[in-house]
């Protein structure tokens, strides 16, 4: 589904570059603008420039650059869709989707729909009185089965009125039904039918739990084109507003947990899919809050579970708390047992996953070896720690657990952080480039100053083959290339290409004149053409013409001169 320019133009007016930027860097204000120390490399003396007026942020230190959109995807990792999206929730956009979603999708979401009400049918009915007594047993009330949609299908359906409304392809493309000797019919039978949800609500799988000790005990829909279990959390549409008035998002690993502590009061819950934490995950939930409590079985299974989160989170910048519930216990169990107030006290122990996984580690080390390999190991995640404030406090926490000298630890990371920075500044640095055109520079820049029509018109009879700067000339394909899709230009910058190379000259220039200086740009890109043009020629003239030329190119270069006089 693409997100139609309009609104892209909305969502970059809305949003105030200057509280996305603050919110995970202090800038101080410096003239008309802020500075503060660049979020994407290590720097102690602020070179990182943010403009509100002109809606856009550049560092002078390692030259990223870009708009609102580009930071919230550099910054949180995330792709463009979803950086849109993380603003649109911030700001109260709506966005309508242009749909492309194709029409079998929009069956598949059709039948899971009537699937889910045929399946609160047959659970209130005599063929599904075993499911309901199984759900009423475990203490789940009518109350509760009607807000998550719980259902129930019994063995053999009838699948004939499916089979006569929706195309075979839909049928086998939701993954529900199987082909037999007998036609079509129903994977998920004789289980309590569990909709999962996207985010906006729409029924895009289930999953059936049995109710008889059938293996396995839950069975989930197949991948689909709308169903990707690394993308989904069960319960986010219904969890969203409870994690921005509570503040904190509580992950737990079943379905039946989530909807007994949604009962409990903690509607602020959410599962996995069956599968463990994904980047995507965590990426999604960062657009509700940054405070992420992961509650696990305190088994060797749910230690495993925490420690191989941590690269994950730490990568996007978070830090989440980790909860261990006692042995032989689950969220239900202990709820009956100790009542909310007793949860209560459960969340209120809660452990920074990254020293609950340094005490851990330096538990499990049986000798010297084991001990430094497993500080080593905290140190490389120590060295991309964003913050200086929380690299300091994990850094003395880290030194304490490992019984090392902090200054030392804090001298290797330092040390480690300086040569990472020193890789990727050489790697990011441009191959000699020769003469800088600043004019092609400019003349890009303010296509992104204009309004699109005025824009498009300046681009007219240009080539990218005009271009000097061969970086410049990919930016300028690229410009073309979203003008002749009818796009909104901005969406560029969100690129690390573009916003790199043209953050800064977009940043600098003055808000008046800019038609002027574009239009002076497009000569000067349009004569040197013709210039270069005619000095091939002359080279491959015989002398009796080549003269003639010669004479033609000096006339030019009078005229272009004479104009540029009169325009001063």
């Amino acid at each position: 589904m693409k997100i139609p320019s309009s609104k892209i133009d909305e969502i970059l007016e809305a949003s105030d570059i200057y509280e996305i930027v603050n919110d995970v860097v202090p800038l101080k204000k410096l003239g008309g603008s802020f500075k503060g120390l660049c979020p994407f490399h290590s720097e102690k003396t602020p070179s990182f420039n943010v403009h509100p007026d002109k809606g856009f942020y550049h560092c002078f230190g390692c030259g990223d650059g870009g708009n609102v959109i580009s930071f919230v995807m550099k910054y949180y990792n995330l792709a463009f869709p979803d950086a849109v999206m993380f603003l649109a929730d911030r700001y109260g956009v709506t966005i309508e989707y242009e749909t492309n979603i194709n029409e079998q999708a929009k069956d598949i979401i059709a039948l899971h729909e009537e699937l889910v009400t045929d399946a609160r049918k047959f659970l209130y009915s005599a063929e599904g009185r075993q499911a309901l007594d199984y759900m009423h047993k475990r203490n789940f009330g009518d109350t509760l089965l009607e807000k998550f949609r719980i259902g129930y299908f019994p063995a053999n359906v009838d699948t004939s009125r499916y089979v006569r409304k929706y195309d075979k392809s839909v049928l086998l493309g939701s993954g529900l039904f199987k082909e037999s000797k007998y036609g079509l019919r129903l994977m998920f039978y004789d289980r309590v039918m569990i909709p999962v949800r996207n985010v906006t609500g729409k029924t895009i799988a289930f999953s059936g739990r049995t109710i008889t000790g059938q293996m396995p005990k839950y069975i989930n829909s197949p991948e689909t084109e709308i169903f990707k279990k690394r993308r989904v959390l069960f319960n986010l549409d219904s969890a969203k507003e409870h994690i921005r008035k509570q503040g904190f998002v509580l992950i737990v690993e079943g379905y039946f947990d989530v909807m007994r502590l949604h009962e409990a009061g903690y509607g602020n819950c959410v599962a996995t899919m069956g599968t463990a934490l994904t980047k995507e995950h965590v990426e999604v939930l960062k657009r509700y809050t940054e405070d992420i409590y992961m509650l696990y079985d305190g088994d060797a299974a749910g230690y495993n579970s925490a420690l191989k989160s941590l690269e994950i989170f730490m990568a996007l910048d978070s830090y989440p708390s980790v909860i261990f519930l006692p042995a032989d216990e689950d969220p239900d169990s202990y709820l009956d047992k100790f009542g909310k107030e007793g949860f209560d006290a459960l969340l209120e122990g809660k452990k920074d996953l990254f020293i609950f996984t340094a005490e851990t580690l330096m538990r499990s080390a049986k000798d010297l070896n084991a001990r430094l390999r497993y500080l080593d190991k905290m140190k490389n995640l120590l060295v991309n720690v964003k913050s200086p404030y929380r690299k300091e406090f994990y850094g003395e926490k880290t030194a304490a657990v490992f019984q090392v000298d902090e200054k030392m630890l804090k001298k290797d990371i330092d040390l480690s952080a300086a040569n990472n920075t020193l890789k990727r500044v050489t790697s990011k640095l441009p191959k000699a480039r020769g003469v800088t055109y600043i004019y092609e520079r400019e003349f890009i820049a303010s296509l992104f100053k204009l309004p699109d029509d005025v824009a498009l018109m300046l681009t007219e009879n240009i080539s990218p083959d005009y271009f000097h700067d061969k970086n410049l000339s990919e930016i300028f394909k690229k410009v073309l290339d979203v003008f002749s899709r009818g796009d909104n230009i901005n969406v560029l910058l969100c690129e690390p290409d573009v916003g790199g190379e043209l953050s800064e000259a977009v940043v600098n220039m003055p808000e008046t004149d800019i038609y002027r200086l574009a239009a002076a740009g497009r000569e000067k890109i349009l004569s040197n053409s013709v210039m270069e043009n005619l000095s091939k020629e002359i080279q491959n003239k015989p002398d009796r013409n080549a003269a003639e030329l010669v004479r033609k190119k000096f006339e030019l270069a009078r005229l272009a001169q004479h104009k540029r006089n009169s325009e001063d």
